[in-house]
């Protein structure tokens, strides 16, 4: 709740210092081949062969299955590289973005609730099987599953950063619910699961999310129960495919 408020409190504050904005932008249609991605530096934004709506995404801090727009966002993919001379942290950086998607695209959005499924995250009986960090620096994810065996390591994370992670692959909300504070090191890794559960007899392939959720409580000591609850929806009312001349 207190950072849902300072992040009010900032983004009011930033309004009544004028909307943030870039100094100088460039949006063209994403290169073939080059790995999707988003990286920011004080004041600077590069967006490599993203779709409109994990940008989208990006720029309103939601995930993509909280947002309702028309299908073709996620098939339209840009560059965009954008600089503000003033600097700015990434909070400022993604307020840009929205006005910088606004200007150049035409976007207009309005936020809506509607009930749906979503899972809460809480302490298996023995309490969490993994320990606080003694490093400092910043939350870092090492997430492989994209390359190479189910493997995600994380590093000095909270657990809302790991309930927002493991929220991509299930495709819901998840609301931490552990009553841990601190920053924590991670490592779940189900590659043995799906050994167990192979199909090298012509089977039906490994159910990756049950795996998930076993390995959750197993390695970690965390449980996920499915409930009801309002969620926060972000509607795309207006969105031009094609971007105005850089």
């Amino acid at each position: 709740m207190m950072r849902t408020l300072f992040a009010g409190l900032l983004l009011c504050s930033l309004c009544l210092a004028g909307e943030p904005s870039f100094d100088a932008a460039s949006i063209r249609p994403a290169e073939g081949g080059v790995r999707p991605d988003i990286k920011t530096t004080p004041g600077t934004l590069t967006i490599r062969n993203q779709s409109l709506l994990v940008t989208l995404a990006w720029a309103y801090d939601i995930p993509p299955f909280q947002i309702t727009a028309p299908a073709w966002l996620n098939e339209e993919r840009f560059d965009i590289l954008a600089k503000a001379e003033g600097g700015g942290d990434e909070t400022t950086i993604r307020l840009m973005l929205r006005k910088l998607l606004a200007d150049r695209f035409g976007l207009q959005t309005h936020t809506d609730e509607k009930e749906m499924q979503i899972y809460a995250m809480t302490l298996v009986n023995g309490g969490p099987k993994f320990a606080e960090s003694t490093t400092e620096g910043p939350p870092v994810f090492d997430d492989k599953r994209q390359s190479g065996p189910p493997v995600l390591t994380a590093h000095r994370v909270a657990m809302t950063d790991l309930a927002e992670k493991i929220s991509e692959p299930l495709q819901r909300p998840i609301i931490d619910e552990t009553g841990l504070k601190g920053r924590y090191e991670i490592r779940i890794d189900i590659t043995g699961y799906m050994l167990d559960q192979g199909n090298g007899n012509g089977g039906p392939p490994p159910d990756l999310m049950s795996l998930l959720f076993k390995g959750l409580q197993e390695q970690l000591g965390l449980k996920l129960t499915s409930k009801k609850e309002s969620v926060k929806m972000l509607v795309v009312d207006k969105m031009e495919k094609t971007p105005t001349e850089n």
